[in-house]
């Protein structure tokens, strides 16, 4: 049995799970490829133009699966801990791919509510019918969850810009590529909220409390903590995308009130390499004048102090 996994949203966070998974109960597992201009035009032609460029990549992905495999692996993720939901389009993306395969493919989604584990047992039932084996795949598989516990190290001197964004934006080379590439090639460091503790990305202090999407409350709580480490925060927003907009908003008021250029990047499906790199060479205009301003600040205190002391 061929099961297909698009390479796409969830895949960015929980790909290697699920493949481990799936090939430890028996299914031959056939992931889409990397994202490009062919898969989305596939799925801009199965989705309206309004949704956001996300759910057009994973249309196209699911398109490109269609006539190569037998089941299509789609979770639904509701939501995780304290109720925290995920994005409407994102729930309703299993519900789009049934339409768009129609009796092509058969669609396995479990359903994803708080607990990863008894939606993705019921799901191997249904393609393999062995317990025992679809127990002892999932307890395989369950290492490649990805647990961060540890904070990492910002050295001093070190020239750092907070590149914030979902994972399936990060993630997908296609959408972050041209700003990756720019960032690292004037020298920075990017720092990413994947790389940050669970205990800092689950936060309920503060403004986080209130927000009642799982992925936003990350990003916020991400931006809380970098935002005093880095010389800079770029953010990647989806056109369309109603939480990303609200919470950014939040974040540059704040990011203003601490004197840290902030860059807010909207991206669909037009957006060309060009302009992001000249918006983002711009914004390390501003962050190294920043730093030369607060250099400038901190020798001239230096000089005055060394003058008391002589005095």
């Amino acid at each position: 049995m061929k099961v297909g996994i698009p390479r796409a949203l969830l895949y960015h966070r929980y790909g290697r799970f699920w493949e481990e998974f799936l090939a430890g109960i028996g299914a031959e597992v056939v992931v889409s490829r990397r994202t490009d201009k062919v898969l989305l035009q596939k799925g801009l032609s199965h989705v309206s133009s309004e949704i956001c460029l996300p759910i057009k990549i994973v249309a196209g992905h699911i398109e490109e699966l269609v006539g190569k495999i037998d089941v299509l692996f789609l979770p639904r993720l509701l939501w995780l801990e304290d109720k925290l939901y995920a994005c409407p389009k994102m729930i309703g993306i299993v519900d789009i791919a049934r339409m768009m395969t129609g009796d092509r493919v058969r669609v396995v989604a479990p359903k994803i509510q708080g607990s990863l584990w008894l939606p993705h047992f019921r799901a191997g039932m249904e393609l393999c019918h062995d317990p025992m084996r679809v127990a002892r795949a999932l307890t395989r598989a369950r290492r490649h969850i990805p647990v961060h516990d540890r904070t990492p190290l910002f050295p001093d001197g070190e020239k750092r810009v907070a590149l914030l964004g979902h994972f399936y934006n990060i993630g997908d080379d296609f959408i972050s590529r041209p700003m990756v590439d720019t960032l690292t090639g004037h020298g920075y460091r990017i720092c990413t909220k994947d790389e940050l503790p669970e205990s800092v990305l689950r936060s309920r202090q503060g403004f986080a409390r209130s927000i009642r999407w799982v992925y936003e409350r990350e990003l916020y709580n991400a931006f809380r903590f970098l935002v005093d480490k880095v010389d800079g925060v770029c953010m990647i927003v989806s056109m369309g995308c109603g939480p990303d907009s609200l919470v950014a908003e939040f974040m540059r008021d704040e990011a203003q009130r601490r004197d840290r250029p902030f860059l807010q990047l909207v991206i669909d499906e037009h957006t060309g390499t060009a302009g992001i790199v000249t918006r983002i060479e711009a914004f390390l205009e501003l962050a190294e004048r920043r730093q030369a301003r607060a250099l400038q600040i901190s020798d001239s205190r230096l000089k005055i102090g060394g003058q008391g002391r002589a005095a």
